[in-house]
């Protein structure tokens, strides 16, 4: 068990620095910088004829994300193997090999054929899965037989916690929908956009900032109330309070680095990588909640 643990974390640890990656891709612009060919880079196993920046950005992320596709499939079948007392474990086993298998082909076909931001914000979409799924088989191993983690919840609490879940997916998408649309520095201030509160006018690349500024707003307010919601009634479960201060924590990160993205016209790339993974371990965190609060 504990070098499965040791092993899951490694991989979760790769998996996270992967979607990094990609983040870091799209905003240095290096999507093409191996040109429309894939597998190989411009034809080459190895570009060793005086690479660019772009081109070694690109060719790092193929690695890496190569190696951490290799280590998922590994995790899925060892936690399957291992983790038979877990009912859950076959579900995240599956959907951790399925969305970096996925992951993986979208990246290439986005590089050989393009693809329209709408499809290319999905591939960080299916990274967060990959994400979330990864995680969650890790925390799956500081469980034993017969002492399963639970969570005492209502019914309202639990369907309340699956909406959440499924908006900051949501709130994931149009982030990276606004990133493929070079949406980033659409709205100059904050909280203004341009000098007006709501500003759906100017075409879409504007709306997409601005809707992606409200949704992000609204999944702030629904993160309050959780946590308001575990404190007025399930402050005696202190893992639940632990999951609920993190949560609070993470969404306070991701507002200051999403308001730090517009004030510094999204140049710095620090910020850009903060805000990102944020939001994808806020939802990697809801995702594992929905499995303890369904144990029920």
């Amino acid at each position: 068990m504990n070098k499965l643990r040791v092993y899951s974390l490694l991989t979760t640890i790769v998996v996270l620095i992967v979607l990094l990656q990609g983040s870091i891709v799209t905003k240095t612009g290096s999507g093409q910088g191996c040109g429309a060919t894939w597998p190989l880079c411009f034809g080459e196993v190895i570009p060793y004829d005086n690479p660019t920046l772009e081109t070694i950005i690109e060719y790092t992320h193929r690695l890496l994300s190569s190696f951490a596709g290799m280590l998922v499939l590994i995790l899925s079948y060892w936690s399957w193997r291992t983790l038979k007392h877990i009912k859950e474990v076959k579900f995240f086993a599956l959907l951790a090999s399925a969305a970096i298998i996925v992951q993986g082909l979208m990246g290439a076909g986005q590089v050989v054929y393009g693809q329209p931001p709408l499809i290319m914000a999905l591939h960080f979409g299916f990274s967060a899965i990959s994400l979330a799924s990864v995680f969650t088989l890790f925390l799956f191993t500081f469980e034993k037989p017969l002492k399963t983690i639970k969570i005492q919840v209502g019914i309202p609490f639990q369907r309340y916690t699956m909406a959440i879940t499924i908006y900051s997916y949501a709130v994931i998408y149009s982030g990276a929908f606004v990133k493929h649309m070079g949406a980033a520095t659409a709205c100059s201030g904050f909280p203004l956009c341009n000098g007006e509160l709501v500003l759906f006018s100017e075409g879409l690349v504007v709306f997409a900032q601005m809707f992606h500024r409200l949704a992000g707003v609204l999944l702030s307010i629904f993160v309050v109330f959780f946590f308001v919601w575990i404190m007025t009634k399930y402050k005696k479960q202190r893992f639940l309070v632990l999951i609920g201060s993190t949560c609070m924590l993470l969404v306070l990160i991701q507002i200051l680095s999403g308001v730090g993205m517009v004030l510094t016209t999204n140049q710095n790339l620090t910020i850009g990588v903060i805000h990102a993974l944020t939001i994808s371990l806020l939802f990697a965190l809801f995702t594992y909640t929905i499995v303890l609060i369904r144990r029920n």
